[in-house]
């Protein structure tokens, strides 16, 4: 099957699925000129300006992206972890961790101490039955590339059973995993909010779509106190991902495929 990308090239689709195991390929050479993710349609949602900015700019390994990498690639991909390399430096500003990185290359090399502070949260996941369950039969760090209404979209899912049709997201957070009453009494887990805030919903249904199945769990880790929390994403969670994707793709069509108004007089009017 052949998928026409943004650059209006073709690409064999199991083709380009066998080369997203390889990082480069997946983060450079299938760049965000020639497919969209759940990471762009977030930043169309907060603005199309914001899109295009983010799009030309050139991506920073933040501290948040590091730790994220750690304990994914710790949990999913234990064999790539074991190839990261381990400085014992109290600075990244030393020479002895300059010189590793220069060696190994900054995406591969950190610190004794990135490597406890996230081993940490790696080790709550993995001691967890609930949660090691979801690996079991399962697939992991499973590259996609499909047209979802006439774009073409890439993504990974961190755990894929199809047989059992599911979806798992392992996710760290900072908001924590509380319950909280409500005013009219209902209870909800603080993560709910943590969903909304961060626009995860979107993401659950565009990887129903993109994998075509039913489920999606999100497998939690409070940074904090490593408590665990999983959750299946509702009906009605997904349905509210679906609206966000729509509004997100109708305003990448208006702006960049159609152009039916120029960026630079974009505003937005009203009485408040």
């Amino acid at each position: 099957m052949k998928i026409k990308l943004l650059d209006h090239t073709e690409v064999d689709q199991q083709e380009t699925i066998n080369k997203m195991f390889d990082d480069n390929f997946y983060y450079k050479e299938l760049n965000l000129d020639k497919c969209l993710s759940y990471s762009t349609l977030k930043w169309l949602l907060k603005s199309p300006k914001w899109f295009e900015y983010m799009k030309r700019k050139k991506q920073t390994d933040t501290q948040a992206l590091r730790d994220g990498r750690l304990v994914h690639t710790e949990i999913l991909e234990p064999n790539k972890y074991m190839e990261f390399t381990f400085v014992d430096v109290s600075s990244k500003n030393t020479t002895k961790y300059k010189l590793a990185k220069e060696k190994y290359g900054a995406e591969n090399t950190f610190t004794f101490k990135e490597k406890y502070m996230n081993n940490r949260i790696s080790t709550a996941f993995l001691q967890n039955d609930a949660c090691v369950k979801f690996l079991k039969g399962s697939e992991t760090e499973v590259g996609q590339i499909v047209e979802l209404d006439g774009i073409p979209f890439r993504g990974k899912a961190d755990i894929l059973n199809r047989e059992e049709g599911f979806i798992a997201d392992v996710k760290t957070t900072n908001d924590g995993l509380k319950d909280v009453e409500l005013k009219n009494g209902e209870i909800k887990n603080q993560f709910a909010f943590t969903i909304e805030k961060y626009d995860y919903d979107l993401q659950a249904y565009i990887y129903t779509m993109m994998y075509d199945v039913p489920d999606f769990y999100w497998l939690v880790v409070d940074k904090t106190t490593t408590d665990i929390g999983i959750f299946k994403a509702s009906d009605d969670t997904l349905a509210k991902g679906e609206l966000k994707f729509q509004a997100a793709i109708g305003l990448y069509k208006a702006f960049f495929v159609d152009e039916l108004i120029d960026l630079s007089q974009y505003y937005k009017t009203g009485e408040l």
